[in-house]
């Protein structure tokens, strides 16, 4: 599948009953023996501010930071805004909060990108969400993510 067709998008990615949803993780990007650069994640943050605070017409909250943790080949494994009030998304392969099943909700993939993103038993790798408790937090970090998953994926492929 050609590149720009494997990026992610706001559509494909809803948010339900205002916090809920999910990010699929290629799972090429989660390969040991690539690196990639655990930067990205940092240095679209002022970015991803900007789009949110124009989305929803809101002055950007104090106390909001850009936390990130990686796996050793730099995939970012955990985004945090504010532990306290903007919430967490994490992936874990142990974990299985972070598989999710085609068809869903939550993932509006055509056919041929749901066949690029499924691992080998058939799921798709997603973060799960921690403390996601308001509006203003989901769209935050879904679109900070929506954004990095493109970006590392550029360096990928």
């Amino acid at each position: 599948m050609e590149l720009e067709k494997l990026f992610l998008t706001k559509e494909e990615i809803p948010i339900l009953h205002y916090r809920c949803f999910q990010i699929p993780i290629h799972p090429k990007l989660l390969d040991p023996n690539i690196q990639l650069n655990p930067r990205i994640a940092k240095e679209i943050f002022p970015k991803v501010a900007e789009e949110w605070q124009d989305e929803l017409k809101n002055k950007f909250p104090s106390g909001w930071g850009d936390n990130i943790q990686t796996l050793d080949n730099g995939f970012v494994c955990g985004f945090s805004i504010s532990r306290d009030y903007g919430g967490t998304l994490y992936f874990d392969k142990s974990d299985s909060n972070c598989t999710s099943l085609i068809p869903t909700k939550m993932i509006n993939f055509s056919q041929d990108k749901v066949k690029e993103f499924e691992n080998k038993n058939k799921k798709i790798w997603t973060y799960a969400p921690h403390n996601i408790d308001y509006f203003p937090g989901a769209l935050f970090l879904r679109n900070w993510v929506i954004k990095y998953m493109n970006e590392v994926l550029q360096e990928l492929l």
